[in-house]
C-alpha cells in the first residue's frame, strides 16, 4: 500500500507541474485583479515619495522592560509594519518580509518617549523591493530628539488575486511573486538611497556564505526533549516562604537579624565612600551592586538554553495568513532575553540584531518554536544565538524558518554595565558556535561605526529640525 501511495503522489505532482507550466500565461488574464477592478491602472514606475510612510508611537509601560526601556522586539515590530505598508503602497499588492539587514540600536528609548518611524521604498527590482526605515525618538518634557536606529528590509510582492478554492488553483497561487513598478527618485537624498540600494543588494549576493549551524540546532532540539545532563543535575529546591509559613516569633527574630545586618552594611558602605573621598558612582566603570554579582566566573553554555513555543493566531499574520516578520523577531528577542537572564542577574538591553533571512514562511495555525543559547559572553555584553522552526500540526511537517544573533548588554538600575560570567562550550557544536564569536563581533562594531558616521554626515548636510521646548510655569 505504501509504494502505491508514493507512486500516486509522484504522478499527481508531475501532472500539476505540467498543467501549471502550460496554463501559467493564461491564469493572470482569467483571474480578476482587485486593484484594477477598483478603477485603478497599474503603471510601470512610481516616484519614491508615493511610498513614504510615517508612523508615530508613544512608548507605554507594556512596551518596556522592568527598567522602563522599550524592548527591541516591539520597535522591530513597528519597523516591519511601517516597511510593509510602504512596500504594499508601491507594489499595490500584498508583500511579505524576505530579509532584514543588521540593525544597531544607538540609543535606548524610555517610557513616555514619542517614537517616529519613517519608511520608503529605496529601489525595486522585478518582484522584490528594498525598504529603508529610520527610527527617531523625542522626549516630550525637553523636546530633545535623538536618532535610535536604521533598518533595511527586503520585501517580495505576491499575487493580489483572490484566494482560490480548487487544489490546482491553490498550488498555482501559493506564494506566487508578482512584478512591481520601478522606483523613480527625484531628490538628491532619494537618488543616493536608490544608488546605495543596488550596492547593498550586490553585497548580499556576494556575502560570504554563513557556516552551517545545523549541529547546534540539532543539539538544542535534543535539549528541548529533555536529553541533557544539566536538566537532571539541577532541580529546583523546595522552600517554604516566610510570608506564608513563618510564625510571629520567627518574624520578629528575622526582623532583628535583618536590621542588624542592614546597619552593618550601611556602615561598611560609609567607610568605603569615606576612604575614597569622591563620589564612587562617577568613577566606576562597572556596577558594584552586590545583588548583581554572581558567585561564579563561568558556567556551561548548556545552562543558558531557553525555548519559547508560540501558536500563530490571526492577529499575528497579514492578509495572506503569513506571520509578520516583526512578530517573529519579537518572539526571538523574548527567547534571547530568557537565555541572557540565565547568565546574569542584571537588567538587560538589546544592543543589536544581526541580519536574518526568512527561508520559509509561517502561517496561521502553525506552531513556532524558538530556541536560544548564549554563544559568547564578554565583559558586560553577550551574543545570543536564536533559531526558529515552524511545525504544521495537520501534516506534522517541521521546517527551519530562520536564525539570528542578538547582542544583549547587562546593566544595573543606573544603566551602568554589569560584569557577567563566561559561557564555556562543552560539545563540538558549542565550540563551533563559540569560536565564530570574535569575527561576528568585529563585523558588528565596524557596522556600528559606519552607521554613526553616516548619521553624523547626514546631520551636517541637513538643517536640524525646529522644535520648541515649552517651559512649565512654577505657578
Amino acid at each position: 500500500m505504501q509504494p502505491f501511495s508514493s507512486v500516486f503522489e509522484f504522478i499527481r505532482n508531475l501532472w500539476v507541474k505540467v498543467v501549471l507550466f502550460i496554463a501559467e500565461p493564461i491564469f493572470p488574464l482569467i483571474l480578476p485583479d482587485p486593484y484594477t477592478r477598483a478603477g485603478n491602472v497599474r503603471v510601470d514606475s512610481k516616484p519614491t515619495h508615493e511610498s513614504r510612510v510615517t508612523m508615530t508611537e508613544i512608548i507605554a509601560p507594556h512596551h518596556c522592560n522592568v527598567r522602563g526601556l522599550a524592548t527591541a522586539g516591539i520597535i522591530m515590530g513597528w519597523v516591519d509594519i511601517a516597511a510593509g505598508i510602504a512596500a504594499k503602497r508601491h507594489a499595490s499588492a500584498p508583500s511579505v518580509t524576505r530579509s532584514v539587514d543588521d540593525v544597531a540600536f544607538l540609543h535606548p528609548v524610555k517610557n513616555g518617549d514619542i517614537l517616529t518611524i519613517q519608511a520608503s521604498v529605496n529601489k525595486a527590482w522585478r518582484t522584490s523591493m528594498e525598504v529603508g526605515v529610520k527610527v527617531e525618538a523625542q522626549t516630550p518634557l525637553t523636546g530633545e530628539r535623538f536618532f535610535v536606529a536604521h533598518a533595511y528590509l527586503t520585501f517580495v510582492a505576491l499575487s493580489p488575486r483572490p484566494q482560490p478554492k480548487s487544489y490546482l488553483g491553490i498550488k498555482w497561487m501559493e506564494h506566487r511573486p508578482t512584478r512591481v513598478p520601478e522606483v523613480v527618485p527625484h531628490s538628491i537624498m532619494e537618488k543616493k538611497r536608490h544608488e546605495m540600494a543596488e550596492k547593498r543588494r550586490q553585497a548580499r549576493f556576494h556575502e560570504k556564505k554563513k557556516p552551517s549551524l545545523q549541529s547546534i540546532r540539532d543539539l538544542m532540539r535534543e535539549w528541548s526533549q529533555g536529553l541533557r545532563t544539566y536538566a537532571f543535575q539541577n532541580t529546583a529546591a523546595i522552600r517554604s516562604h516566610p510570608a506564608l509559613y513563618a510564625t510571629q516569633d520567627e518574624d520578629e527574630d528575622e526582623r532583628t537579624e535583618d536590621s542588624g545586618a542592614q546597619s552593618d552594611t550601611v556602615k561598611d558602605d560609609d567607610d568605603a565612600h569615606s576612604d575614597l573621598g569622591v563620589d564612587d558612582k562617577k568613577r566606576k566603570r562597572y556596577s558594584m551592586d552586590p545583588v548583581m554579582q554572581l558567585p561564579f566566573k563561568e558556567t556551561q553554555m548548556e545552562t543558558t538554553f531557553a525555548e519559547v513555543v508560540e501558536l500563530v493566531m490571526p492577529q499575528h499574520a497579514n492578509t495572506l495568513s503569513i506571520t509578520f516578520g516583526g512578530q517573529i523577531m519579537a518572539w526571538m528577542e523574548a527567547c534571547a532575553l530568557a537565555s541572557a537572564n540565565r547568565l546574569s542577574r542584571a537588567y538587560l538591553l538589546t544592543a543589536s540584531i544581526d541580519s536574518l533571512s526568512f527561508i520559509t514562511p509561517t502561517h496561521v495555525g502553525d506552531v513556532v518554536t524558538i530556541r536560544s543559547i548564549v554563544s559568547r559572553a564578554y565583559t558586560s555584553s553577550m551574543e545570543v544565538y536564536v533559531s526558529v522552526e515552524a511545525e504544521n500540526l495537520q501534516t506534522s511537517e517541521t521546517n527551519f524558518t530562520n536564525d539570528a544573533f542578538f547582542t544583549i548588554v547587562a546593566i544595573d538600575k543606573d544603566h551602568i554595565p554589569v560584569k557577567i560570567p563566561r559561557a564555556v562550550p562543552q560539545t563540538e557544536a558549542e565550540m563551533k558556535l563559540f569560536e565564530g564569536g570574535p569575527e561576528r563581533r568585529a563585523k558588528r562594531l565596524g557596522q556600528r561605526v559606519d552607521l554613526i558616521n553616516l548619521v553624523s554626515s547626514a546631520s551636517e548636510c541637513i538643517d536640524p529640525p525646529d522644535h520648541m521646548s515649552i517651559p512649565i510655569s512654577p505657578s
